[in-house]
C-alpha cells in the first residue's frame, strides 16, 4: 500500500506540469506497474513454501531409504563410479565390525586382504563394462582377528549407472558346511567304491540302480553299465524278489532305517549267488527315499552248511535220510495225519553179518547201495526211504487206504531185495525181513511207530526170515524185543562195548578236581553211543546187569591205575561206580571188586561205590551186610540220588556210608523252586550233624553253585565242570596223553 502512496504522489506531481491525459495515463501506468510488483511477491511466497516443503520431503525420503536400506537381511554398500563407499547400511556395519564413519569414503578394494586387490579391480572392471561376471566369495578379516567368508553379489543400477549397489552375505557357515559335506561324500565314496563286499545305490521303493562298486561288479559278472539304470528285481532270483520287494515297501512306508536278508542274485552268465544283503533307507534331500545295499556273497557258506545240514540228516553211504531225520519227518506228519493214514515199514536185511563178514566191508556197502536204489524204484515220491543203520532201512507210507496197501507195498519191496545181485563176480541171493506198523490211533507217537514196526520186523525174523508181518495192536510180543537186546547186550559185552564214561567230581570250596563218577555206555556198532537208561534197565531184568557192572567196575579201575601212575596231578583221584540192586544182593561183589583193584593196582581208598536209596531199602538187612563186607576192603560208599527214595535216619545210621549224594531234581530247583531249595539245604544239614560227605549232582549255573557254597554243601559234579567224556578226551582235556 504505501508503494500505491508513492506511485500516486508521483501522478500528483506529473499533474502539476502536464495535461489531464498524460495525467491520468501516468497514473494508470503505476498503478499496473505496482500490481505486477505486488504480484511477484506473492509468487515468490509461495515459491519459499514449495522449496521448503519440497526439502522435507527429501529428507524424509532419505530416512525412509535408509531405513529401508537397515531393514535388509543383507549387508549392503553403495559405491561410487571411483568404487568410493558412498552409502552402507547398518548390517554392514555389524558384519564388518567397523563403524560408519570408518567406511564412508573408502574404496571397496580396502576392506580386503591385499592378494584380492587384483580380482577385485578385475571383477569391477567387467561389471563397468556390463559383462557377465561370478559372484566372487572372499575371505574378510574382522578388527576382533576373526575371519569370515563373504559373498560379494553387485548389481549396476539402471537409473544411476555411476552408482554399483553391492551386497554381502556371510557364508562362512555355508562354505564350511559345504566342504564338509563334500569331504563326507569323497569318504562315502572311497567307501562304497573300495569296498570289499558288493554295494549298490538305488531309488526306494521301485529299486533302480544308480551306482554299484566294482565288487558288486564282479560277483555278478556284471559290467557297469549293464547294472546301472536296471532294477533290483531284474537282477534278484524270482523266488526271492516277492520277498525283498515286501521288505523294501515296508520299511520305505513305515520310516524304517534297515532291514537284512538273505537272497540269491542272478549273475551275468545266469548263475545264482547266494547273498546276506544288509539295506538301509535314507532320504534324498528331495522328498524321495534311497537305498543303499551291502552285499556279502556268502554262496559259498550256504553250500557249506547245506552240505553240513545233509550230512547231518542223511547217510553218508546211500545217500538216504538218516534215523534223525527220517523221525523229525515222520513226527511232523503225524501231528497232522488222521489216524490210520501213515504206515512205517521196519526192513531188515537177512543174514547181512554173514555176508559182511565173508566178502569184505566194500562188498558189504556196494550190497546196501543197490538195496538202496531197489527200495527207490518201489517207493514213491510222496513217501520217505530212509536208513536206520547197518542194515537197516525204514519206509514211511503217507495216505495209505485200500488202494494203496501198506502189506502189498512191502511184499514189493521184500520181492525186489530178493532179485539176484552180482557183486565182484559173485551172485548173491539176499532176502529180508519187514515188519509194518500203521498209526491207528490218535496221538501216537514217532518212538510208538517205530517200536512197534520193529517188533513186528523180528516177528518176521522169528517166522523164519525173509517175510511180512504186520503188528497187531495189543498183542505185542517183548520176548522179541527182549530176546534182541539180551543178544545185543552179550554181544557188546565180548566185544568191549560196553564202556566207562567220566564225569567230574570237583571240591566246591575251592574247585578243585577230586574225582570221577564212572557212567557206563554202550558203543553200538549200529545204534550209535547208547545212554544208561538205553540198556541198563534191559541188563537188569535179564540178569546182565551183574556182567555189565563188572566190566564197567574192572575198565575204570584200569584206566585209573593208568592215570595214577603216569601223572603226579591224578595221584589222589578216586573213581565213584554205581551199583544196582542186583550186584548189592549178588554174594559175588566182594570177590569181583577186590579183584578189580589187585588187577588194576589202585588201592581201596582209590574207589567209592554209589549205591541208590532204593537199592539200600530193597533188603535193609541184606544190604548192611553187604555194605560193611564191601566197606571192610578199605573203599568208600555212598547213598546216591538221596531224597528220592524212602529211607530213614534210623537205617541211614547203620549203613555204613560216607557221603549222600543230593538228587539232581532237587539241585535243578536249587535258587528257583522254594520246596527244591529246602530239600536241598535240609539234605546238606542232615549229612553234616551225620558227619557225612554231601555231594550234589546236576550242578549246571553259576547261581546253583554259588548257593551250594554257600550252605556248605562239599562237593558237586554236574555239566557246570563237565559232561561224562570217554577216557580219551579226559586225558587230552588234562594233558595226560
Amino acid at each position: 500500500m504505501t508503494a500505491l502512496f508513492v506511485l500516486i504522489g508521483i501522478g500528483l506531481l506529473v499533474v502539476g506540469h502536464a495535461n489531464a491525459a498524460f495525467v491520468v495515463v501516468g497514473v494508470m501506468l503505476g498503478v499496473l506497474w505496482l500490481s505486477a510488483q505486488y504480484a511477484t511477491f506473492r509468487q515468490a511466497g509461495k515459491w519459499a513454501e514449495q522449496v521448503h516443503d519440497n526439502l522435507d520431503e527429501l529428507r524424509s525420503a532419505e530416512l525412509d531409504l535408509r531405513q529401508l536400506l537397515d531393514d535388509l537381511p543383507d549387508a549392503v554398500v553403495v559405491l561410487a563410479r571411483d568404487g568410493r563407499i558412498i552409502e552402507l547400511n547398518a548390517n554392514t556395519v555389524a558384519l564388518t565390525g567397523r563403524n560408519r564413519d570408518d567406511l564412508l569414503g573408502r574404496y571397496f578394494v580396502e576392506l580386503f586382504a591385499g592378494g584380492d586387490h587384483t580380482r577385485l579391480v578385475d571383477l569391477w572392471r567387467l561389471l563397468r563394462q556390463g559383462d557377465d561376471m561370478i559372484t566372487p566369495t572372499l575371505p574378510f578379516l574382522r578388527p576382533d582377528g576373526t575371519e569370515v567368508l563373504l559373498e560379494a553379489n553387485a548389481n549396476l543400477p539402471l537409473r544411476d549407472p555411476d552408482r554399483v549397489v553391492i551386497a554381502l552375505r556371510d557364508v562362512t557357515q555355508r562354505v564350511a558346511e559345504a566342504y564338509r559335506l563334500e569331504k563326507a561324500r569323497e569318504r562315502f565314496r572311497l567307501a562304497f567304491h573300495g569296498a570289499p563286499t558288493g554295494m549298490a545305490l538305488s531309488t526306494a521303493p521301485d529299486g533302480v540302480l544308480i551306482d554299484v562298486n566294482e565288487s558288486l561288479m564282479s560277483m555278478l559278472g556284471r559290467t557297469r553299465d549293464d547294472l546301472i539304470g536296471r532294477t533290483v528285481e531284474e537282477i534278484s532270483h524270482p523266488d526271492d524278489w516277492q520277498r525283498n520287494a515286501a521288505q523294501l515297501s515296508r520299511a520305505s512306508a513305515q520310516d524304517s532305517d534297515n532291514y537284512r536278508m538273505e537272497k540269491r542274485y542272478v549273475r551275468g552268465d545266469g548263475g545264482v549267488v547266494w547273498a546276506r544283503t544288509w539295506v538301509s533307507i535314507m532320504d534324498d534331500g528331495e522328498g524321495g527315499s534311497l537305498a543303499i545295499a551291502h552285499i556279502e556273497d556268502v554262496t559259498e557258506q550256504r553250500h557249506n552248511a547245506e552240505r553240513l545240514e545233509w550230512a547231518a540228516t542223511h547217510d553218508g553211504l546211500t545217500g538216504l535220510p538218516n534215523r534223525f531225520r527220517f523221525l523229525e519227518r515222520l513226527g511232523a506228519y503225524l501231528e497232522t495225519a488222521q489216524p490210520g493214514s501213515i504206515a512205517v515199514l521196519f526192513i531188515d536185511i537177512d543174514n547181512f553179518k554173514v555176508i559182511n563178514d565173508s566178502l569184505g566191508h566194500d562188498a558189504g556197502d556196494q550190497l546196501l547201495q543197490s538195496m538202496s536204489e531197489r527200495l527207490r524204484s518201489v517207493v514213491r515220491d510222496r513217501d520217505m526211504l530212509g536208513r536206520f543203520g547197518g542194515d537197516e532201512f525204514i519206509v514211511m507210507l503217507r495216505d495209505v487206504s485200500g488202494s494203496y496197501d501198506p502189506f502189498v507195498v512191502a511184499e514189493q519191496l521184500r520181492a525186489e531185495i530178493a532179485q539176484p545181485l552180482i557183486i565182484d563176480d559173485a551172485e548173491l541171493f539176499v532176502t529180508a525181513s519187514i515188519g509194518i506198523t500203521i498209526s491207528d490211533r490218535e496221538g501216537v507217537t514217532t518212538t510208538e511207530m517205530l517200536r512197534d514196526a520193529d517188533a513186528a520186523m523180528y516177528r518176521a525174523k522169528a517166522r523164519g526170515r525173509d517175510c511180512v508181518e504186520v503188528f497187531a495192536p495189543g498183542s505185542h510180543d517183548a520176548t522179541v524185543l527182549t530176546l534182541r537186546t539180551t543178544n545185543e547186550l552179550r554181544r557188546g559185552l565180548e566185544r568191549g562195548e560196553i564202556v566207562p564214561y567220566y564225569q567230574p567230581i570237583v571240591q566246591l570250596g575251592n574247585g578243585h578236581l577230586v574225582g570221577f563218577e564212572v557212567l557206563a555206555r554202550w558203543r553200538h556198532p549200529e545204534r550209535g553211543l547208547l545212554g544208561p537208561d538205553q540198556f541198563l534197565p534191559m541188563a537188569e531184568e535179564t540178569g546182565l546187569i551183574g556182567e555189565v557192572g563188572a566190566a564197567v567196575l574192572r575198565s575204570s579201575l584200569a584206566q585209573l591205575g593208568q592215570w595214577r601212575n603216569s601223572t603226579q596231578r591224578f595221584s589222589d583221584l578216586s573213581v565213584s561206580v554205581n551199583v544196582s540192586v542186583r550186584q548189592l544182593m549178588s554174594s559175588q561183589l566182594v570177590d569181583i571188586v577186590a579183584e578189580a583193584l589187585a588187577e588194576a593196582g589202585v588201592s581201596a581208598g582209590a574207589l567209592w561205590l554209589e549205591i541208590t536209596e532204593t537199592a539200600l531199602m530193597a533188603d535193609v538187612k541184606a544190604a548192611t551186610v553187604a555194605l560193611r563186607e564191601l566197606r571192610s576192603l578199605g573203599l568208600h560208599l555212598a547213598v546216591d540220588d538221596f531224597g528220592t527214595g524212602y529211607s530213614s535216619l534210623t537205617y541211614l545210621k547203620r549203613f555204613p556210608v560216607e557221603a549222600i549224594k543230593v538228587d539232581r531234581t532237587f539241585v535243578n530247583g536249587w535258587g528257583i523252586d522254594q520246596e527244591d531249595s529246602t530239600i536241598v539245604e535240609a539234605v546238606v544239614n542232615l549229612g553234616h550233624s551225620l558227619g557225612l560227605s554231601v555231594v550234589a549232582e546236576g550242578v549246571e549255573t553259576p547261581l546253583q553253585l554259588n548257593r551250594l557254597r554257600e550252605i556248605g554243601c562239599d562237593r558237586g559234579q554236574g555239566y557246570l565242570f563237565g559232561r561224562p567224556r570217554p577216557a580219551e578226551l579226559v586225558e587230552a582235556e588234562y594233558s595226560l596223553a
